[in-house]
């Protein structure tokens, strides 16, 4: 499929690339490519060979967040109308799309990632951050209230204190102060960043992708379900990923001392 303002890859691996392809506007996120973000996550979707998304952005940065002047005429700076073609909540709901991906998804932030961009790197399951990068959550900075998810997955990540002070300060922090929050897994320098991610995608992309998938599913589940609810419904896809043949494969190379993840045990 073709694209203007992304870009998808997919490997032979199984490792597949989604790009925020508009560097000369740092990416920013507008309708059009909120559109094309329904797409690519079909596209991905829809394609068996896919184990793993990096999803990062062309240039120097991740994403600006919103589109500048899509804000000005929603704010009612502008005589053209609101921009954002539909309600706000349509307009972040194409671009959280991606977590609707069964596979895993990593978010490469690769430079800033301000607003919603950030916003959208926490709709990824990993983060994996440029030392270079600065991040915030700057919503309130320009007077609007936070959106594109912000109020429901910061809290989770940092606890609702952090939550609340990233959120009503609006500051901008740097990838260390994101990694000690727990907002990246990992940090690295600018020039390592894609061997990083690319290395940590492989290393995902050869487990057994029918666990991983499930393994995914049921900690999102957990987020809101009890322990009980949570043993259930391990116990079901537990049982279910015993029968295929990734786990078989999985055990007897194990056994064999095949897997450097547990030779020498």
């Amino acid at each position: 499929m073709s694209y203007q303002k992304l870009q998808v890859t997919v490997e032979e691996d199984g490792v597949a690339t989604l790009l925020l392809n508009d560097p000369d506007s740092r990416n920013a996120m507008t309708p059009d490519m909120g559109r094309e973000m329904v797409d690519a996550v079909a596209e991905l979707r829809a394609n068996p060979q896919v184990r793993v998304v990096l999803v990062t952005g062309a240039g120097r940065s991740f994403s600006a967040g919103g589109n500048l002047a899509m804000l000005a005429r929603d704010a009612g700076m502008s005589d053209e109308g609101p921009s954002m073609e539909g309600s706000p909540k349509d307009f972040y709901s194409r671009f959280l799309s991606i977590r609707h991906l069964e596979v895993p998804t990593i978010a490469v932030i690769n430079g800033h990632a301000i607003g919603a961009g950030l916003c959208f790197a926490l709709g990824c399951d990993i983060r994996i951050a440029a030392r270079e990068a600065k991040m915030g959550m700057t919503f309130t900075r320009l007077g609007i209230h936070p959106g594109m998810g912000a109020t429901y997955s910061l809290p989770r990540l940092v606890g609702t204190a952090t939550a609340c002070e990233l959120l009503f300060t609006g500051r901008v922090f740097d990838a260390s102060e994101a990694a000690e929050l727990g907002i990246v897994n990992r940090v690295v320098n600018r020039d390592d960043l894609a061997e990083a991610a690319r290395a940590l995608a492989t290393e995902i992309a050869t487990a057994g992708p029918v666990a991983v998938k499930m393994a995914k599913r049921a900690i999102y589940q957990g987020l809101s379900h009890s322990l009980d609810d949570a043993l259930e419904l391990e116990s079901l896809q537990q049982g279910i990923t015993f029968g295929t043949e990734d786990a078989r494969e999985g055990i007897q190379a194990i056994m064999d001392k095949r897997d450097p993840v547990f030779r020498g045990r």
